[in-house]
């Protein structure tokens, strides 16, 4: 490091001070932070300047990483040639002096590590010809922008030169990602700063315009961005301004696309393989005209983008990448508000209810719409009354948290329908006011909702305070007057808006524009009926997802029939999602080479449209080894009657050849003296499936199990535990000297869920009900614990004793290890007299005529299986939904961006 006005030691030490300078010029712009430290520099070390200049130089002109070249590996994957940033200014040291503003130090940290590691797997931008196609999976509402804004500032200091950003489908998106990037990466600033000068070709209220000059881009220190909607004709002319481009020169300007949302429109959603959907076909030629780059789909759904065609070089496959965001510290996900694994161990103490509400199925209907919208004439129902009432004081609780006045927000979704929401605004505005003006008349009513809420996530509160009531009532009567009530869709002209010196507390009702990317700031309460049939549009709907400092405990999200238990199970999709991407990071394979699996649904859900799943001609349906129980349970006199015949027919053809009998405790002691019949055959299994009644899962249908084990357990054996609950409870004979204790499993209220989620055929005269769990965590390995107190098994290295039942992960790797060969049904007799705890609100009496006898299956592990093809469950026509047409023609409002006169 020697440089001709300073010499290298003193340049160092000056270089450590430098630093120590810009990193206490927090709240700055970065060039204002540089210009600081610059002069304090020089005022202290004359000819510093200079020697910055020099050192920059020679650090552009160096691969700032560990280069290793373009080389593919024998997997198929690149040898990574980026290890992080190497000199203290630049866009990335800026950026990450803006972001430590926003953002805690573990929080930065992990920005920092993960867009190292995604720019590492992109294209070397000093390698022409070097082009890469990735996926980066964040959370919905988890900060996916200041992630890809970090990947933009190190891209560029890495030598980067155009970046082009695909910011959804909408204006409103659009500008609130331009004006979140002009702040945080300062693009506005056209001087020639951190060796780099930006030009940015889109505005606030304007898209990119038709004609651009290209000029500037000679110069290897001017940078390009653009941040722009997916509508055809800007997307256009993106394209069109790359062609302009000089071809040598374009190849020597590396260009990093960041597609936002990118499972929106990005994906053919044409049926016809041939055919291409118009913005699939623009955002093509745009990635057509790169040489030299990076495309970068970004979203918290990956479903549409695992299914466009890999064999399709010129689609948007991420074929040479796929990683997963970290889930940030402080985030509220849909495991923090949905339950994703159904253990009968906790069942009751319904955790899922803390933060959610079920709205009743008589309510929900009288706030949707019908088709007659002209005589759609809503009322504030007693969970909306509540639901407001609540935003209101859980505002007041965070104010005084915070010891100062923040936006705050609350989303009323209840139709994807235009016409619905003035309608809806007129009665929710009727009725704060109402509040405002009886104001002293309603302290008893709100303080009972005070009481029933502040009850119910007191694990969350951590150490945040609980205010009095009388403190509370306050700041209530003060933000009661203040609240505004907005309509946020494609035609509204009163959009939502957040001045930074106006807090805002605002009820926004919408459809599209509330469903994806847009941020509710301070979202506190949701009140959620819109629905859809596809995973990836349920997820995006879910605003409510995010970070809640200071009020975790006082978020709430109020869902209409069946919408807890859809997004249960997507919860758990998503879980595993992540699981497999990261395995596959861990293993250096790429997207190309090992398809990622996702879980379907057992009833009406698709994965998503079926136009984006065109090239899905096989799904993996991953049984090996899985855990599914009958949560669904005929408590009609023939359904109990029927289910009883089967269960004591299945024994009794078990018993008569000769099947080993196993108790779990011989001596009865024990009060689980569960019981087992080992060495069952594939064909006893399905027989009993055949008389046995299962709701909703394909996957316990005996045919279904019948293709499963014809394909991938020909060689498997099957163990039937009976299992017992305490002996004080009463008892049930299957057989003579076949005995066990009943276990207790009492009913969800019907207001909990909704029966039209069922699914398939249901038996005429069935009265069908939901106990949400049927096994415990240790069940699965219950059979195993028989054989080895029996003698049977042996387990030298104590898997039994060491195995966490709670986690799947555990449970599946000690059955593969122990008895990979082996699948398990278990039987429940499931008290007829069954009651709820005391503390339980949404149990009831179980009151039903027979004891019910319900169905647990573990599946062996099938190393086969990946060889298989998934057959999915009969669906439902699709919701009509209110995202807009691919060609998105009718919402582009929108200026074309000219640059002010003579810039």
């Amino acid at each position: 490091m020697s440089h001709p006005s300073l010499p290298a030691e003193l340049f160092r030490n000056g270089l450590l001070a430098f630093e120590g300078i810009l990193a206490g010029q927090m709240g700055r712009s970065a060039s204002a932070a540089e210009a600081e430290a610059r002069k304090i520099m020089e005022g202290m070390m004359p000819g510093f300047g200079q020697a910055l200049d020099v050192y920059l130089a020679d650090q552009r002109d160096i691969i700032e990483t560990i280069k290793l070249g373009n080389l593919v590996k024998k997997d198929g994957g690149y040898a990574s040639w980026y290890s992080g940033p190497r000199i203290a200014t630049g866009e990335w040291p800026a950026y990450r002096r803006i972001l430590s503003t926003k953002l805690p130090e573990v929080g930065v940290q992990g920005v920092d590590d993960s867009t190292t590691r995604i720019l590492s797997r992109c294209a070397n931008p000093k390698e022409p010809g070097d082009r890469r196609k990735g996926l980066v999976i964040g959370y919905v509402q988890s900060g996916k922008t200041a992630n890809y804004a970090g990947l933009i500032a190190k891209a560029v200091d890495a030598g980067y030169r155009i970046v082009i950003v695909l910011a959804g489908m909408y204006t409103n998106l659009r500008a609130q990602t331009q004006l979140r990037l002009e702040t945080d990466l300062n693009v506005n600033d056209a001087k020639d700063k951190n060796g780099v000068a930006w030009s940015l070709l889109t505005g606030r209220d304007t898209d990119m315009a038709p004609n651009n000059s290209v000029g500037f881009i000679s110069s290897s220190t001017n940078v390009a961005i653009m941040i722009v909607k997916k509508h055809e004709k800007r997307l256009a002319n993106v394209a069109r301004f790359l062609r302009d481009i000089p071809d040598e020169t374009l190849r020597n300007r590396a260009v990093l696309i960041i597609d936002d949302e990118s499972d929106q429109a990005t994906p053919n959603t044409l049926s016809d393989r041939d055919l291409v959907s118009t913005i699939n076909e623009r955002i093509r030629s745009i990635w057509k005209e790169v040489p030299t780059g990076t495309y970068v789909a970004y979203t918290a759904t990956p479903f549409a983008n695992m299914f466009i065609d890999p064999n399709d070089p010129e689609d948007l496959y991420p074929e040479d990448f796929a990683m997963v965001l970290p889930r940030p510290e402080g985030y509220m996900g849909a495991d923090s508000f949905f339950d994703v694994d159904q253990d009968a161990d906790h069942a009751e103490d319904e955790p899922i209810y803390a933060l959610s509400h079920v709205i009743d199925l008589a309510e929900a209907q009288s706030l949707v719409p019908g088709k007659d919208i002209d005589n759609f004439d809503p009322d504030i129902t007693p969970s909306l009354d509540d639901a407001i009432r609540w935003f209101i004081i859980a505002t007041a609780i965070r104010q005084i948290r915070t010891r100062k006045s923040r936006h705050s927000s609350m989303l009323l979704h209840t139709s994807h329908r235009v016409a619905a929401h003035q309608r809806l605004k007129d009665a929710v505005a009727s009725f704060t006011e109402d509040l405002a003006l009886r104001r002293d008349d309603e302290e008893n009513r709100f303080k009972a909702v005070f009481e029933e809420e502040t009850s119910r996530a007191a694990h969350l509160r951590g150490e945040e305070m609980l205010p009095s009531w009388t403190a509370v009532w306050d700041q209530v009567r003060d933000i009661i007057g203040r609240l505004t009530v907005k309509i946020d869709n494609g035609q509204s002209d009163d959009r939502l808006v957040y001045p930074d010196d106006s807090p805002q507390f605002v009820i926004a009702i919408g459809g599209g524009t509330l469903s994806r990317g847009l941020t509710l700031e301070g979202l506190v309460v949701s009140y959620f009926l819109r629905t859809s049939n596809t995973y990836d549009t349920l997820l995006q709907m879910g605003r409510w997802f995010g970070f809640r400092p200071h009020y975790q405990d006082l978020a709430r999200v109020w869902v209409g029939p069946g919408l807890l238990e859809d997004y249960s199970h997507l919860a758990r999709v998503e879980r595993e999602i992540r699981a497999e991407v990261a395995v596959l990071e861990a293993e250096g394979k790429t997207p190309r080479e090992l398809a990622v699996r996702v879980r379907t649904h057992p009833g009406r859900l698709q994965i998503t449209s079926a136009g984006k799943m065109t090239n899905a001609m096989i799904v993996h349906a991953g049984l090996s080894g899985s855990r599914r129980q009958t949560i669904y349970l005929d408590r009609s006199a023939s359904g109990a009657a029927e289910a009883q015949m089967a269960a004591r027919a299945f024994i009794e053809a078990v018993r008569s050849r000769g099947a080993t009998h196993l108790l779990h405790d011989p001596n009865g002691k024990s009060s689980r003296a569960s019981q087992m019949f080992a060495g069952l055959q594939n064909e006893e299994v399905v027989d009993f499936l055949r008389h046995y009644w299962v709701a909703s899962d394909p996957w316990l249908q005996a045919d279904k199990m019948s293709t499963w084990l014809e394909n991938h357990g020909s060689t498997v054996t099957w163990n039937l535990v009976l299992v017992s609950g305490p002996r004080k409870r009463g008892s049930f004979a299957y057989a003579p000297g076949v005995e066990v204790g009943l276990v207790s499993r009492a009913p969800l209220q019907e207001e909990y869920w909704n029966p039209d989620r069922l699914g398939g055929e249901v038996p005429e005269g069935s009265d069908v009900i939901n106990i949400r769990a049927l096994m415990s965590g240790a069940d699965s390995i219950l059979d195993l614990e028989i054989l080895a107190a029996n003698g049977v098994l042996v387990d030298p290295a104590g898997l039994l004793t060491d195995t966490d039942t709670n986690r799947i992960e555990s449970v599946r790797a000690t059955r593969k290890s122990l008895a990979p060969d082996t699948g398990t049904i278990l039987l429940y007799a499931v008290d007829k007299d069954s009651q709820p705890l005391a503390k339980s609100k949404t149990r009831r009496e179980m009151n039903a005529p027979e004891h019910l006898i319900g169905l647990g299956v573990i599946f062996p592990h099938a190393e086969t299986e990946e060889q298989g093809e998934f057959v999915a469950a009969d669906v439902q026509p699709p919701v009509v939904d209110d995202e807009p047409s691919e060609n998105a023609s009718w919402q582009d409002t929108e200026g074309d961006y000219t640059h002010p006169e003579g810039e």
